[in-house]
């Protein structure tokens, strides 16, 4: 029989510890980070940095540590820099405010996903091609989150000529 936690009855827009099976870490690819306003426990509004993930997985609201272990990978200190990047999401008991909560925490090592294979009948080899036919554009921003076979890159890079 499985099991309900108990923090799933309230309705979330963020992702919790609450939201991970237990013991087992969750690998998400960031498509972007913005600056949202987001209530604390008390209630009192403030701006964080909140990551939007790729594919069907709930925001997470970042604080500083796990802001550094993205910016590690990322290389940048800025959050416009911090996309499709992977990371692995895993639960810790921590202090916080004078009690021990479960914080969901970045593991320091990037996990290795595989990348979709771009080819012409892929949904984003029009936007690709649009980015490539810009001055100042590279393959390699491309190749970062795509797998290219040689015909397809030679290809493209001839399209956006």
């Amino acid at each position: 029989m499985e099991k309900t936690h108990w923090k799933k009855a309230f309705n979330k827009d963020y992702l919790g510890s609450h939201d991970l099976d237990d013991g087992k870490d969750l690998i998400a690819v960031i498509g972007h980070v913005e600056i949202r306003e987001v209530k604390d426990t008390s209630g009192k509004a403030e701006k964080r940095n909140v990551a939007i993930f790729n594919g069907n997985v709930k925001p997470m609201v970042l604080n500083v540590t796990n802001c550094k272990a993205i910016k590690k990978f990322s290389g940048s200190n800025y959050i416009e820099d911090w996309k499709d990047i992977s990371i692995q999401i895993y639960s810790k008991e921590v202090t916080a405010f004078g009690e021990t909560v479960e914080a969901l925490r970045i593991r320091d090592k990037q996990p290795n996903v595989e990348k979709p294979e771009l080819t012409p009948e892929h949904q984003a080899w029009s936007k690709a091609v649009e980015y490539l036919a810009k001055p100042d554009s590279t393959i390699d921003a491309i190749l970062k989150r795509y797998k290219l076979t040689d015909a397809n890159r030679e290809l493209l890079l001839n399209t956006a000529l």
